[in-house]
């Protein structure tokens, strides 16, 4: 078990087990204990490596670097040995409990805490890159007033100088922040509210008003669910990417990924998707059927009208069936009255009128209280649009004396974004907690920088009772101030932050707990493992349902009539849908250069956005992708390329969010185009989508940074698919090796290891946390959007995507593919200086110092996954993103050395973790376990779908997946023999 220990202000607690050293380890008394059988040539070979490396402290290979040493000692702190601390994520509002890696002191890697209830371990790909915009070099220093540094003093007096003067002209005092996950920051501003002047108005980008709204009407209490996927043998999603964006992505993965177990038949879900374009959720559904924006509210109405007329309801509203799906419908409505009270309907619509059907349908299902909890709701996404629109109005009219902006950027993702600059402008004092000048930041009087929440204390409990800490894993870098105390500093209470939060605990959990007596025992413990869940406070809350459901699906029929568009519609006008994207959600994380880079799971792009149209639209307007569009709703147009994405729904054009940012930071600004303008706020409700939508081509044309435009096996056996009925329990199959060709190698010998991995194509979804994950463990280089369409991206894992079926409606499979590791591998044979290796442990390696660029192993391998350094992607201006600047190289991880250029680099399958846990191993006189090591991304993945292990071990999780009976190689037929393997893809048709 790995110590989770803090670091900051107060003492540290238990023991570092890092702390504790073997000298057996020591390499000379190892030396001193070899048995008489050791040859002279290893005494020489030990010993002249000793020699060398001491006769390189004396050369002067390079410029000198000054070490600054640390101030005061810590036996905390032991060079080289890195320290973990238990913490959470800030990356959105999810919440997720994870460890942090520190080497050094510098925060260098995260990773999922496996003792969260809720994540279970895992992590998403923006979790992951938090750690590296802790290194941003665009953040402020200090605080800011008018635009020009100051201090705190200034800052603390000016502000609350402007707040004494609205209250004495009776004007508002606004706190603008988006969803508080953190029970004591809602505490805070619980003493804000006691002042009958201050509104607290919470704002999201991606809103969920609606969803919210509905289950007031509902149920009587304005909550978002908390949905249990584990739960549920029938899954209907109606454009929901809880796979990908929606709501709480981890923790949905986790959950989802055990009904999908196909060794499982008994209980293996089923998956049904509507949705207007690709994403995530719909590529692993077991049917998914494309639907056009505005019917997606037809297609509800039409599954509570088959489940209303089995439950006997006559009086259901008239409307017909939403063409051409009555056969699918009918079908999905005989699943639901099967798998009533263990089937579970989720909704993505922004319409309240969609969601009082959608919440219909699961209470008259019987899913309330099984697969969908109100009793503990989730605290994510609580914005109310109606209030943000109330507020923008307020503004403008001059009705609001002081605007604290937390956590939230209007000016970029509002849809009336330039109404809003237009009443701060009006605002007499507005204040900032940005931690950098941004499209709303830079129209306010202060800016007042918060700590990045890796250098910060707080708390968070994204799911009603589920609680976790965060701690600092670093002391601030630069003068910053965390946002809570500022807001306590202003109420005029004195002390820190850290010292509200451990009373806000001692007099709120503490008192719930009755197995703990102290409270410094409970603080150090929750400190330690990170997380603690606590009874429910609102389990005795109504969860009756008497919404208005047969008005809602009456608006719904009204408001889709005529449902066959007419032929003006289908001729010069279309349907547009926006989405959160995967890599830069909302856009918050913009100048994060990690996920500027990461490839969109669907459309592989990278470095900007595109309008997704389907093959069949491209046609009809002879566009190519690239080709650039202007698209004109009724209250905006925009500008932006498209590209062709094969399942999108023929009359929909799908734009991500999250890009086009104007002030952000070197990497991500004027990335991309914004498409919030596009929004339009509806019955006080935000909606990410448009009718009678026109496009317009311009004759220009942008080269897209896309990293795979070829998407058919071409009948060849990279990734498989196999239906359940083609499941044949047996007790064991055999290892498909396939037939080995002649070696030009003599055989090696064999060590006491043979690492391999297994993945489970089932359970991937495509996520793409492990491709970040193996960027920060492994210190692989951005190299920017020039080089990625040149086919130079340099990482070390990547998520190939293949179709099977029609351009329409279309199956999809995501296989992670990295170096596999061949036990008679092609480009050892053709390496002229013996720079890739074959080890004893079965690791295919690839010395740096050997290597002299040839290529020539890039060529040979059939897998095409190792990576050329083109350029000096280190210290090089050039390639200003991670690595250029002191600060941002910070997050390179000292365990890895970074590739210089000239030389071929790719997976080692973390080697230096595998070293790790020898030693530990050496340390405690044992063997290494199976289990003990675990690669950078299959720590990361939230399904566990990558499985690392000991293939000599027969009894390792690894070698017993290779005897499943879905077990194959890629490409096995070339005799490669590959350390690395897949268990097929399963689908669960309806007929099943």
């Amino acid at each position: 078990m790995k110590d989770h220990t803090q670091c900051g202000e107060t003492p540290t607690y238990g023991k570092s087990l890092e702390a504790s050293r073997d000298l057996s380890a020591d390499p000379f008394v190892i030396l001193s204990n070899q048995p008489a059988e050791a040859t002279r040539r290893d005494f020489l070979s030990l010993m002249g490596f000793t020699l060398a490396a001491a006769s390189l402290t004396g050369c002067s290979r390079g410029l000198a670097q000054k070490a600054i040493p640390l101030a005061a000692s810590s036996d905390r702190l032991i060079p080289g040995v890195p320290n973990w601390y238990a913490t959470t994520c800030a990356g959105c509002s999810a919440g997720c409990s994870l460890l942090v890696k520190t080497c050094d002191g510098r925060p260098v890697k995260i990773e999922g805490n496996a003792d969260s209830p809720l994540f279970g371990g895992g992590t998403c790909a923006v979790g992951q890159a938090t750690v590296l915009s802790l290194y941003d070099d665009e953040r402020l220093r200090g605080p800011l007033w008018q635009g020009s540094d100051t201090t705190w003093e200034e800052i603390d007096r000016r502000v609350m100088d402007g707040l004494s003067a609205a209250r004495a002209k009776r004007q508002k005092i606004v706190l603008l922040s988006g969803t508080l996950v953190s029970p004591s920051m809602r505490n805070i501003v619980g003493q804000w509210a006691r002042h009958p002047d201050f509104r607290h108005i919470v704002y999201d980008p991606i809103s969920m008003s609606a969803l919210r709204n509905a289950h007031l009407k509902s149920f009587g209490r304005a909550l978002v669910p908390h949905y249990r996927f584990d739960h549920a043998r029938l899954i209907i999603g109606l454009e929901a990417d809880f796979l990908g964006t929606w709501l709480s992505p981890v923790d949905f993965a986790r959950q989802y990924a055990i009904t999908r177990n196909p060794e499982n038949a008994s209980y293996l879900s089923h998956h049904i998707q509507f949705e207007s374009g690709l994403s995530i959720t719909g590529a692993n559904a077991d049917l998914r059927i494309p639907v056009v924006p505005s019917m997606l509210g037809s297609v509800a109405v039409a599954l509570l009208r088959r489940v209303a007329a089995r439950i006997g309801m006559r009086d259901f509203p008239p409307g017909p069936d939403p063409l051409p799906h009555e056969m699918a419908l009918d079908a999905v409505g005989d699943k639901l009255w099967k798998h009533r009270g263990e089937s579970l309907v989720v909704s993505g619509v922004q319409d309240v009128s969609v969601q009082v059907v959608i919440a219909a349908l699961n209470a008259f299902l019987g899913n309330i209280g099984k697969t969908i909890n109100l009793s503990r709701p989730s605290l994510q996404r609580m914005g109310d649009d109606r209030e943000m629109e109330q507020l923008v109005g307020d503004m403008n009219r001059g009705e609001i004396g002081a605007l604290i902006l937390c956590g939230v950027n209007p000016a970029y993702d509002y849809a009336e974004a330039d109404r809003f600059l237009e009443g701060l402008e009006k605002v007499p004092l507005s204040v900032s907690f940005s931690d950098r000048r941004d499209e709303t930041s830079s129209h306010v009087h202060a800016i007042c920088p918060d700590h990045h929440f890796l250098e910060a204390w707080g708390d968070a409990e994204p799911v009603d009772s589920c609680f976790s800490l965060a701690q600092p894993t670093i002391s601030p870098m630069f003068e910053t101030r965390a946002a809570q105390e500022n807001l306590l500093r202003w109420l005029g209470q004195s002390g820190n932050y850290y010292t509200y939060l451990r009373e806000f605990w001692r007099n709120n959990m503490f008192l719930r707990q009755s197995a703990i007596q102290n409270f410094d025992d409970y603080w150090d413990q929750t400190l330690r493992t990170g997380v603690t869940e606590l009874p429910s406070q609102m389990s005795g809350h109504s969860t009756e349902f008497h919404g208005p459901w047969r008005e809602a699906a009456q608006t719904i029929i009204e408001s889709s009539a005529p449902l066959t568009p007419s032929s003006n519609e289908i001729n010069d006008r279309y349907e547009l849908h926006l989405y959160e994207s995967v890599g830069l959600r909302d856009g918050r994380h913009a100048n994060n250069p990690w996920l500027q880079e990461l490839p969109d799971p669907i459309t592989r792009l990278t470095w900007g956005n595109a309008a997704a149209i389907s093959p069949g639209l491209a046609k009809k307007l002879d566009l190519q992708s690239g080709d650039i569009v202007v698209l004109k709703t009724e209250h905006a147009k925009l500008e932006i390329p498209v590209f062709i994405q094969p399942g999108q729904e023929a009359r929909t054009l799908s734009i991500p969010l999250g890009y086009g940012r104007k002030q952000v930071g070197t990497a991500g600004t004027k990335v991309g185009v914004n498409a919030y303008p596009l929004a339009r706020i509806v019955d006080g409700v935000r909606r990410y989508s448009a009718k009678n939508v026109a496009i317009e081509k311009t004759g220009k044309h942008e080269a897209l940074a896309a990293t795979q435009s070829h998407f058919s096996i071409e009948g060849r056996p990279i990734v498989r698919e196999m239906t359940v009925a083609q499941l044949v329990p047996t007790a064991a199959a055999a290892e498909t090796q396939g037939e080995a060709a002649s070696s030009l190698w003599p055989a090696r010998p064999e060590g006491d290891h043979s690492w391999g991995m297994v993945i489970d194509l089932n359970s991937c979804t495509g996520c793409s946390a492990c491709v970040i994950a193996c960027q920060a463990e492994n210190n692989v280089p951005v190299v920017g959007k020039r080089e990625v369409i040149r086919n130079r991206e340099m990482h070390w894992i990547r998520i190939d995507r293949y179709y099977s079926g029609s351009e329409e409606n279309l199956r999809s499979v995501q296989q992670p593919m990295m170096c596999q590791h061949c036990g008679r591998a092609p480009c050892e044979t053709v390496c002229p200086v013996l720079a890739t290796t074959h080890s004893s442990d079965g690791l295919n390696q690839q010395v740096y110092n050997r290597c002299v660029g040839t290529r020539y192993c890039l060529n040979n391998c059939p897998y095409k996954v190792r990576r050329f350094n083109w350029h000096e992607y280190s210290q090089n201006p050039e390639y200003d993103y991670t690595m250029e600047s002191p600060m941002g190289r910070m997050v390179l991880n000292p365990e890895v050395t970074v590739r210089s250029r000239g030389v071929m680099e790719k997976c080692s399958m973390c080697v230096q973790r595998i070293q790790s846990a020898k030693t530990a191993a050496l340390q405690a006189q044992r063997s290494v376990r199976d289990g003990d090591i675990q690669t950078a991304c299959q720590q990361a993945c939230p399904t566990q779908a990558i499985v690392f292990g000991d293939l000599k071990d027969l009894n390792s999780r690894a070698s017993r997946l290779r005897r499943n009976q879905r077990y194959y190689h890629v490409l096995e037929g070339l005799g490669t023999l590959p350390n690395v393997g897949y268990l097929a893809k399963v689908r669960n048709p309806l007929t099943t």
